[in-house]
């Protein structure tokens, strides 16, 4: 079974970088596609040089006569041997392709297309460990990455400097992440959780008006569908279930109508005040959203959705 005669390797460079548990790291996870071809993602792994943490894949270059020149970094740590306090982001990965048959290694078109699917699906179940292009300081005129002490008849001793910009957020890719990531790559994402998602893409660009305004999308479609699936569940004729929903135009009438039908809400947080107030006065007003604002309307609708068990995913036919 693993004797195979050809391979291919695809050296893909991910747009945003990732955090990721320093246990994950130089990980191989072998992904079956048929009896007689898979495919092997290999997580990069930490490396020691000049007792400073680097990230790559060891043997790289010897076995394919190709390298990257970032795989990721380590961005802080205490000791090289505490990795449960080690932040590191990864930049890039490698899938090996291996079959008896050359005709089944899937080009580089195939495996992009593919790693996109897997890439969206993490980006849907954490967020959190997204660490985008934007989070560089760029108004640092310069850093100290390094400081060495030296003392008579003792050894140079550094200080490592990685951790000056502090990085607070807990979010880091696990092995579980991943493999849901790829069990649901052909499973679409559900309306509200790509809804949720495009309103984290926009208040990374700063458009907060986008960011409040796809929020409060989100929402709604959460609601609307928690209706639509009771009515379904209690044999309403489609009719009727068409006309109550379409009465059923906006929040408040939505929420209004959950509490007729009985549909819990609870635990559902303060989304009147931090996120239906704000978009109407986008709306109605051009208000734009500070910062502030937009962050605590994305977190509220997340916990929404989180609260109220909504699916991140949609089932394929095939998986009913």
């Amino acid at each position: 079974m693993e004797n195979y005669k050809n391979s291919i390797a695809h050296f893909i460079e991910l747009e945003n970088r990732y955090a990721v548990d320093a246990r994950l790291l130089g990980h191989r996870i072998r992904i079956n596609i048929s009896e007689d071809y898979y495919l092997r993602l290999i997580i990069p792994s930490l490396v020691i040089k000049n007792r400073c943490p680097e990230i790559e894949v060891p043997g790289i270059m010897k076995k394919y006569n190709a390298d990257l020149s970032d795989w990721g970094t380590v961005k802080s740590y205490v000791n090289l041997d505490d990795i449960d306090r080690m932040d590191v982001w990864i930049s890039a990965v490698v899938v090996e392709c291996f079959s008896n048959d050359g005709g089944n290694l899937p080009k580089s078109g195939i495996i992009q297309t593919k790693a996109k699917k897997v890439i969206h699906s993490l980006q849907i179940i954490n967020p959190d460990a997204i660490r985008v292009p934007l989070d560089e300081f760029k108004d640092d005129l310069c850093e100290v990455k390094m400081s060495v002490y030296l003392s008579e008849g003792d050894v140079a001793r550094p200080e490592i400097k990685c951790a000056m910009v502090f990085d607070d957020r807990k979010g880091k890719l696990s092995i579980t992440d991943i493999k849901n990531a790829f069990r649901n790559a052909y499973n679409p994402i559900s309306a509200p959780y790509e809804m949720l998602n495009n309103a984290r893409i926009n208040f990374v660009y700063h458009d907060t008006r986008a960011t409040v305004l796809n929020c409060a999308t989100a929402i709604e479609v959460m609601l609307k569908r928690m209706v639509s699936a009771y009515l379904k569940e209690n044999d309403i004729p489609q009719a009727l279930c068409n006309y109550v929903l379409k009465q059923a135009d906006g929040f408040e009438k939505l929420v209004d109508l959950c509490k007729k039908l009985g549909i819990c809400l609870a635990g559902m947080p303060n989304i009147r005040d931090f996120v239906m107030k704000i978009r109407n006065r986008v709306i109605h007003g051009g208000y734009i959203p500070s910062n502030e604002e937009s962050q605590v309307a994305y977190n509220n609708t997340r916990e929404a959705l989180k609260t109220l068990n909504v699916p991140m995913f949609e089932l394929n036919d095939e998986d009913n």
